[in-house]
């Protein structure tokens, strides 16, 4: 059986061409069969579009909130397939994530409690190059994505399959005990609350220098705002390095 996680797509048809853009930035991770990527648009003629999509929906591994003005002024995007998302969310039976596409409100949304996706939850369509905002959406779902494929691939193990007398109990992929990587999965976590703490002081930052008129005042958040670049881009390194120990 296919250890490939799920992905649904929750999205506004108006958002259609950015749906698009972000499955063939995935479709690598189709190839390596590490998802099985859907959309309504995979419904084929004479089927049930409703029940296809609730049926996809309830068997999603990850859901991802494609958002924009359009998704949440759909009746259907919020009231019907958010809403079911975010129940299964909480019932750990799925894991939600939001890829912000488009500037709008939506912190106040009960998804808005969630780490959205790109960096900094900036829109992809304010990004200077919107391939760059698409890749690292791609990154953060290919880090759940694996996760939750060795996850799979662990309870597989645990139920079908011997290990032989010769290997360590205690040794898991990559040559890491499950003590190791249970400490590497904390200090992810760790680095990833902090990423978005000084995430968020930086974007705060930022506003402030944009409409500060005093001209020293400009230069001490602009000092500020270089050593919050640092600090951010060294998290994102440790971040990485630790996800590379994971693989």
């Amino acid at each position: 059986m296919s250890n490939a996680v799920k992905v649904f797509f929750s999205y506004s048809h108006k958002d259609e061409a950015l749906r698009d853009e972000l499955a063939t930035h995935l479709s690598l991770m189709k190839r390596q069969g590490v998802i099985e990527a859907w959309h309504d648009r995979e419904i084929s003629a004479g089927s049930e579009w409703a029940n296809a999509i609730d049926d996809n929906l309830n068997d999603a591994d990850i859901i991802l909130l494609l958002v924009s003005a359009n998704f949440l002024a759909s009746d259907y995007c919020y009231d019907k397939e958010m809403t079911r998302a975010m129940e299964r969310h909480e019932r750990k039976e799925a894991r939600v994530i939001p890829i912000i596409l488009k500037p709008t409100d939506w912190n106040g949304a009960p998804f808005g409690k969630l780490q959205a996706l790109p960096k900094n939850a900036q829109p992809v369509t304010r990004w200077q190059d919107q391939d760059e905002a698409f890749l690292d959406v791609t990154k953060g779902i290919r880090r759940v994505a694996e996760d939750m494929v060795k996850s799979k691939s662990s309870s597989s193990t645990a139920v079908g399959i011997t290990v032989p007398a010769t290997s360590s109990p205690a040794a898991t992929s990559g040559g890491l005990t499950d003590r190791q990587r249970r400490r590497l999965e904390q200090d992810r976590d760790s680095l990833e609350q902090q990423y978005n703490s000084v995430s968020t002081k930086l974007s705060r930052l930022r506003q402030a220098y944009s409409i500060e008129t005093d001209a020293a005042t400009k230069f001490r958040l602009e000092k500020q705002i270089q050593e919050t670049e640092t600090e951010l881009k060294q998290l994102d390194q440790q971040l990485e390095e630790i996800e590379r120990k994971l693989l």
